[in-house]
């Protein structure tokens, strides 16, 4: 594990010069190596993509970490750090895709999603193929007539 610690302290030392347009390249680049192997992945070697991936997203404007998002949100093995940092994000944009898809988030993190955040947040978690008594009582709590809704019709 200290190789993956150095690699990421060489990758921090690295950003701090570069511009956002490497920062994106460096990030594209890291995404399709983890979206290549990740079902062959280790845990060990998926936490060095976690570090990697986690310190690009501080770097990229909303728009990569949208792309992000999109292509990260269904695997169930995606960098855990990197699906909380996204369904955190403050835009929906980005937030949406992992919050509706994420097997990576479990109904504590959707809870104090849930109730940290607004409407629009909350929308996104209802639309999840199945939501576990917990999360739902959260959302009916806290929800608008929309987000209501969309628990009420939602199968799972």
């Amino acid at each position: 594990m200290s190789q993956a610690l150095q690699i990421i302290d060489e990758l921090e030392v690295a950003l701090k010069g570069n511009s956002t347009e490497r920062h994106l390249s460096i990030l594209k680049s890291v995404t399709g190596l983890f979206l290549a192997g990740h079902d062959r992945l280790t845990e060990e070697v998926s936490s060095v993509f976690d570090g990697v991936m986690v310190r690009l997203i501080e770097h990229v404007e909303s728009r990569a970490r949208f792309e992000l998002s999109r292509d990260v949100a269904p695997i169930a093995n995606a960098p855990h750090s990197v699906i909380h940092r996204l369904a955190n994000d403050d835009d929906i944009a980005v937030a949406g895709p992992v919050l509706a898809q994420s097997p990576r988030l479990t109904d504590q993190n959707l809870i104090e999603i849930a109730e940290s955040k607004g409407q629009s947040h909350l929308s996104k978690i209802a639309e999840r193929p199945q939501l576990s008594t917990v999360v739902t009582d959260v959302l009916v709590d806290r929800g608008d007539r929309e987000v209501v809704t969309k628990v009420a019709v939602n199968a799972g």
